[in-house]
């Protein structure tokens, strides 16, 4: 399966417009490991913390499908 990341640019989510996807496999793992890389916070609130959680599963998932 694909992975793929997108930059949109705006004052508020819903007003954003995209600028660039891309679907290299190098710039996704990048992005990936980036994201693993940033401390995460104690979450008090079970459900968020499992959400938090299940991001992290994921982006593990997607940086190692890049190695391939």
């Amino acid at each position: 399966m694909a992975s793929f990341i997108a930059l949109y640019h705006g004052e508020t989510i819903s007003s954003a417009e995209l600028i660039a996807t891309s679907a290299e496999p190098d710039l996704v793992r990048d992005l990936a490991e980036r994201l693993l890389a940033t401390p995460e916070t104690q979450q008090p609130d079970g459900a968020l913390r499992e959400l938090a959680l299940g991001r992290q599963r994921a982006l593990r998932l997607v940086r190692d499908d890049t190695r391939r």
